[in-house]
């Protein structure tokens, strides 16, 4: 009897491996084998990462912001990236797939009309890089000066290098993996 239920244990988990949903018992037919009470049969490999809905209490991964300095991804003032700016996209790109969202910042200087181009331009040279190395699909959005980082209230003076250095946490990239 043991020998017999080791050998049909070993094509249920040949079956798991062939239908792709790890970590659950599957019978011959694809569905997830499942106790009389309705308990769902995990196999050694189960982990909450695979949980499926239905059986298990499935996690749910919260998208998670990744702020880029613009000053590593452009020159002040350009949308044009830098070969340190690819460089750093080149690492995010290691963590990218399927869809998300790129938000351009920069600083107050500058007219707001002018700011919004620029940002909108920045997070467009972002994606259109992210989605040379993956697969991904993002929509862009470029915001301006409109949301500040809140680091840079004491920044105050005219426009020379001591306040363009002073607002460089405002010039940033937000890039946000959702799925």
């Amino acid at each position: 009897m043991k020998a017999v239920l080791a050998i049909v244990l070993s094509a249920v988990t040949l079956v798991v491996s062939a239908q792709g949903n790890p970590g659950y018992v599957i019978d011959g037919s694809g569905k997830i084998v499942q106790t009389g009470s309705g308990l769902c049969l995990h196999t050694g490999s189960y982990e909450p990462v695979n949980a499926v809905k239905g059986c298990d209490p499935v996690v749910v991964k919260k998208p998670v912001p990744v702020t880029l300095n613009s000053d590593v991804l452009f020159a002040f003032d350009s949308a044009n990236l830098t070969a340190a700016g690819k460089a750093a996209l080149d690492v995010v790109a290691t963590n990218v797939g399927g869809q998300g969202f790129v938000e351009g910042h920069t600083d107050r200087i500058g007219t707001a009309k002018y700011n919004k181009t620029l940002s909108g331009a920045r997070a467009k040279a972002v994606a259109d890089y992210l989605g040379t190395k993956t697969k991904s699909i993002f929509v862009v959005s470029g915001v301006g000066a409109t949301q500040p980082s809140g680091k840079t209230t004491q920044c105050t003076g005219p426009v020379n290098q001591k306040l363009i250095d002073c607002l460089a946490p405002d010039r940033r990239v937000v890039v946000t993996i959702i799925k």
